[in-house]
């Protein structure tokens, strides 16, 4: 009898050890500096997103909040970074809806992050708006299906690189509108933007920040939003799905995740700051003056549930051969 009562024993100690701990770090987290890293480079949308949550974060919790820029390989690099820390909240990751799309073909599978990432709260998302070169003769989106039907592979749509967002978003406009437009990758958005100013390429799919200053003063023609709501930055502009592809919806998001394990109440008390800090007016204010929206989760298994359903989507929509990402 002695074992079985020993077993008993040791497994009550560990049961109160985890309530004891789960009750510390609900009350006394954060006691150090905690290390965010952005897989971005400084002064991207992301980067600024980040920094300022990371601010009101130090703010309210009485603690540093430092920002190590990490980009490259298409998120991994700083994804990598941030799976394999101690899960004690001390590292924060700023992921992004794209770590859910790409193929793995960077040695990083979106599996790979659901597994590897505990969620806590969205932050944003980021229109993108569709535009064309001045020199195509369309109007609307409408306009753009029927042309590029008539002239297929002739009509070019420029992205910041294979399997990016701006990518994915026209590849998913090809097999919904069943046209051919020709992908061309370029290292940046910004390049693609000076392709279409310059009617190398006809077509993009851009951020709201670098699109809207371009079609405002009258280089390129804003079309459409790829997310399943209007902008509060362009609400002139209609949604692709309202205009012409109903169920339409490539909408980019930023979030705040830890390493898997993380305790809980570690998980449970950044989401609250974070879902208090999302709601005040200054963000709103500064968030679209950075052509971005404001988000938060209700509840970090919210946000997970999100994640799951996203991955889920693109991975079916790779398997069947209706987007190609590489």
């Amino acid at each position: 009898m002695r074992k079985p009562l020993l077993r008993i024993a040791f497994a009550a100690a560990a049961l109160f050890s985890a309530v004891a701990y789960s009750s510390a770090a609900r009350a006394d987290y954060p006691e150090r500096a905690v290390k965010v890293i952005v897989p971005y480079s400084p002064g991207g949308p992301a980067d600024l997103l980040a920094r300022y949550v990371a601010q009101k974060l130090a703010t309210s919790l009485g603690q540093s909040f430092v920002i190590e820029n990490k980009p490259g390989a298409g998120l991994v690099i700083g994804a990598d970074l941030a799976a394999n820390s101690p899960p004690d909240g001390y590292t924060l990751f700023v992921g992004a809806s794209s770590m859910l799309m790409d193929s793995g073909a960077r040695g990083r599978k979106p599996e790979d992050n659901l597994r590897d990432f505990a969620p806590i709260s969205l932050i944003a998302s980021l229109p993108l708006v569709v535009v064309t070169s001045q020199a195509l003769p369309v109007k609307n989106v409408r306009e753009l299906i029927d042309y590029a039907r008539k002239h297929p592979n002739d009509v070019n749509f420029g992205s910041s690189g294979n399997g990016s967002l701006t990518h994915l978003a026209g590849e998913v406009f090809n097999y919904m509108a069943d046209v051919k437009m020709v992908h061309v990758p370029y290292r940046g958005i910004n390049e693609a933007m000076n392709d279409l100013i310059g009617n190398r390429v006809q077509v993009s799919f851009a951020g709201a920040p670098i699109a809207l200053p371009h079609a405002k003063t009258g280089k390129v023609r804003a079309l459409a939003v790829t997310g399943a709501t209007r902008a509060s930055s362009a609400p002139e502009l209609p949604t692709v799905a309202e205009a012409a592809l109903p169920g339409y919806d490539v909408n980019p998001w930023y979030g705040f995740l830890a390493p898997a394990a993380t305790p809980p109440a570690v998980l449970n008390k950044l989401h609250a700051e974070i879902a208090r800090i999302m709601q005040g007016a200054d963000v709103k204010e500064r968030w679209l003056g950075w052509g971005a929206e404001p988000a938060f989760s209700k509840q970090p298994a919210e946000f997970g549930a999100l994640m799951r359903a996203e991955t889920d989507k693109w991975a079916r929509l790779r398997r069947e051969g209706r987007i190609k990402l590489d």
